[in-house]
């Protein structure tokens, strides 16, 4: 079996993939490098599976992956979250040196206070941490980029600062999902294997946009005593001012026929687009 990531080596991606792979013990799997996040949702197929960062605590949610979601005929079947922290190296001796530095376009949200220290610097933000560091190596002289902790120690340049992130405790939460549509009555009779469940899906109105329509839609989860743990609104594409509501659902074990009830009814009324239900 594949596990496809967003690569190369190295990125917290490949750092997560790993910290999943440990609590599947027997399990024979081989890590599947790709450079972007649609990549790595055309390699899913089969029996294979995908992983890719959802949510960072500083910065939010991640749109390249929401967006992907929001249509794909996916199932999620776990998450992981797993620590991140940042270093900064320049080829300069001093911060006041650096002309351009190379950043991953989820990280500089999260290194917003070193960034504020080089207001005249020039940001060239990159698909992945790891090509941040690629880019700097075979660049030029007052060149600097953001790069994982876990990479410093391996390096070697005249200005070398670690733990650069906004926050020490940041932590970044990914998904694993195969190639499957989500379906609500199959995934209704799975049972848990720990006592809380997450159930993840995108409700859109199947009509025009009325006042009150969120209201009516999280009244359907109140009424079931379901915690909602994320909403989000994102735009469907389709025309301006139509949205779908992104929605995280968790509960407990006791709780599951409340929430396949309460998606059943739901469905009835609104588009429910179902991405999974799993144990965390």
């Amino acid at each position: 079996m594949k596990l496809s990531v967003l690569g190369p080596a190295g990125t917290f991606t490949d750092a997560a993939a790993k910290a999943y792979l440990k609590t599947q013990p027997g399990t024979t799997v081989t890590l599947d490098y790709h450079p972007t996040f649609d990549q790595v949702y055309q390699a899913v197929s089969g029996d294979n599976l995908g992983l890719l960062p959802l949510e960072n605590q500083l910065d939010g949610y991640v749109s390249a992956t929401l967006q992907r979601l929001q249509t794909a005929d996916v199932t999620e079947i776990g998450e992981v979250t797993i620590p991140v922290n940042f270093g900064l190296v320049a080829n300069v001796a001093n911060l006041n040196q650096i002309k351009r530095i190379y950043v991953q376009f989820k990280t500089e949200g999260q290194c917003q206070n070193l960034l504020s220290q080089l207001p005249s610097v020039q940001i060239i933000t990159t698909s992945s941490n790891m090509i941040s560091l690629e880019k700097f190596q075979t660049g030029e002289i007052g060149d600097a980029a953001i790069v994982p902790q876990s990479e410093m120690s391996g390096l070697q340049f005249p200005l070398m600062k670690n733990h650069v992130a906004d926050q020490d405790d940041n932590s970044t939460r990914f998904i694993i999902f195969k190639s499957q549509p989500a379906n609500l009555n199959e995934l209704s009779k799975q049972t848990l294997d720990t006592n809380h469940f997450k159930a993840p899906l995108f409700v859109t109105p199947s009509f025009n946009d009325q006042p009150g329509t969120l209201y009516k839609i999280l009244g359907y989860f109140a009424k079931a005593k379901l915690n909602l743990i994320t909403l989000m609104s994102l735009p469907t594409k389709t025309e301006l001012g139509v949205y779908s509501f992104y929605i995280e659902v968790s509960g407990t074990r006791d709780q599951q026929e409340e929430i396949f009830a309460t998606l059943t009814e739901l469905a009835s009324i609104y588009h429910v687009h179902l991405l999974g239900f799993y144990a965390v």
